[in-house]
Parts: C-alpha cells; structure tokens; sequence
C-alpha cells in the first residue's frame, strides 16, 4: 500500500500531517484574486497556497496570518502561458518579468507569521538540468523560523514536457535539506495510469533514500484525481479546480450547474460563486478525512460513488508497475 500518513517537517520540530489539500490562489485566470482571497478569509483555517509572482506584483498581500501554514509557490505558473489540466480553455494571459532575483526578494522580505513552505523557482525560461534545480533550491535563502524548503522537480530544457524519472531517481540521495518533493499532474506522465504509476515509482524510489518524505502533486485538486494520486502515494494536492468548478456527490461540475442544482435559480451567479468556493472548501475537508479512513482500514468504500473506479484504478497501476 502506498498510501500513509506522512508529515512535512519544519525547520524548528514541528510537523504537518498528511494529506493536505491546499486552497490555492492565483491572478491567472482570478484577476481579482485579493478579493477572492479576502471572501475565503471567513472560513479557511488551515493551510492555503499562493503564489510570489501575484505577492511581488501586489496582486494579492502578503498578510496571510489566517492560515494555519503557507504553501509559497514560486510563480512559475504564473509567469508562463502554460496552462494546468483543469483550464477549459487557454486564455489571453500577458505574464510580466520574473526571475530568480525576484523570487529571492519576495522570501527574503517574508515576514508572516504562519509556518510557511517555500518551493523552489520554477520558470521556462530558467530551465536547468536536475542536478542544478537541486542546487538552485539550496541556495534561496529562505528566514528563520517555522519554515521549509520544498523542490519542485520540473523537465530539463526550456522545451521539456514531460519530467524523466530516470534523470531524477539518481539524484534523490541528495534532498536532506528538503521537506517535500513536488512534481507537476501535467509533466508527470501522459495519461491517468501512466501518472499514478509514475508517482509510484517515485514513491518507492524516495523511501529508499528518505522513507515516507511527502510527495506534492501540483495543479491536481478534485473529486477524483485527487483520490488516484494519493493511492499512488502522493500526500499533498493543490490547484485551482476548487475556484472554478463545484464539487458535489464525487463529480466535478459545472459551477452554475451546481447552483441549479442546490439553490433557487433565481440565486444571483456572484453568490452562486461564493457558496460554491465555501462547498468545495469544505468538501475538500471531509475529502481528507476519507483518505485518513482509507489509511487507517484500506477500504474502497471511504471514497464514495466512485469507489469501484477508483479501486480499479489503483489496481491497474499495481499492475503496471509490477516487476519494477
């Protein structure tokens, strides 16, 4: 079985339990990002992930103290034109300048309170081979205190798609210093079971080096995806799905769909909205307590309406992966 409960480590002894299933934000796609932000304010408790770019912009303010801890990504998304598995469509998207400097600012000047997690930099532009991520992650010079450096494994080139387990694998020896591994949905394979397999044999290859170190799969967040990759072994999920779909009875659906379907219809769409992102927030709560319930007896049923899919699922990637 590859699913645990696992904890990120923080510099000063503490430990976040797994599975987390992170809120995220960002200005791509959300303009009015702050506003969101300051809407979800009321009822988010724990952990949430955002991005430098949109903080270095002032996009979104860096007073995010409501949080329990802090997923800092580094802006990658938000400074390319790529566009993650849960977009319905590729939009007109102007990033502006980033780099590695201006990360740098943005953690250097971090001030929270918040426990926070800070992921390596990421950029098309910046594109090293995986030797050199590692090193690059080194360096960000992140403060003292109750915080965490998190690499986020991406292809090597400014034209790679898709991140090679071979050329990771022979450098997982070297990730002492970190306290969680990341890997994209979009780049960790080209297909459900070709991802959940590959995951696997991450999983299994990192707990050779450094046994139960969590792996975070970015830019996958729903009602059943989700579900697959922690059954592959992953620990931490975020992305935006959660802003721009509803959850409800296992099935990602159409936002207004969802308003339809549990309120008047005369409900106006800004307040479908907000109870939506309210509904998945805390459907994405009882998400992880069913992934608590499947550690604790290995049962399907935890799952729900889709628990026979999800178990065959994670069966055929058994069988992929057999012999490995």
């Amino acid at each position: 079985m590859f699913a645990k409960r696992r904890f990120v480590r923080l510099s000063n002894g503490t430990e976040l339990k797994t599975p987390i299933l992170l809120p995220s934000f960002s200005s791509k796609g959300f303009p009015k990002v702050q506003k969101i932000l300051k809407a979800c304010e009321e009822y988010i408790a724990d952990q949430v992930l955002v991005s430098a770019y949109d903080i270095s912009y002032g996009l979104l303010l860096p007073e995010l103290d409501f949080a329990s801890a802090i997923f800092l990504d580094s802006g990658g998304y938000e400074a390319s034109k790529d566009s993650d598995l849960s977009e319905i469509y590729e939009g007109d998207h102007s990033p502006r300048e980033w780099s590695p400097e201006k990360y740098d600012d943005v953690v250097r000047n971090w001030s929270s309170l918040s426990p926070t997690i800070f992921t390596s930099f990421d950029h098309p532009k910046y594109r090293v081979d995986t030797k050199d991520q590692i090193e690059r992650a080194r360096r960000l010079p992140i403060p003292l205190g109750e915080h965490a450096r998190s690499i986020l494994f991406k292809p090597e080139g400014e034209k790679g798609i898709r991140l090679h387990l071979d050329r990771v694998t022979p450098h997982l020896g070297k990730l002492r210093e970190f306290a969680i591994v990341g890997v994209t949905e979009k780049e960790i394979g080209d297909s459900i079971l070709n991802r959940m397999a590959n995951v696997a044999r991450l999983r299994k290859a990192l707990d050779r080096h450094h046994p139960d170190l969590p792996i975070h799969i970015f830019g996958s967040l729903d009602t059943i995806s989700t579900y697959l990759f922690f059954l592959a072994g992953a620990d931490i999920f975020d992305g935006l799905t959660w802003l721009r779909y509803a959850f409800a009875d296992g099935d990602t659906v159409y936002r207004h769909s969802f308003g339809a379907l549990k309120m008047p219809i005369s409900m106006n769409s800004d307040i479908v909205e907000g109870c939506c992102w309210s509904n998945n927030y805390q459907y994405m709560q009882q998400m992880r307590l069913n992934m608590s319930k499947h550690v604790n007896d290995s049962e399907f049923e935890h799952f729900g309406k889709h628990s026979e899919l999800i178990r065959s699922a994670y069966q055929a990637m058994c069988a992929e992966i057999a012999g490995d």
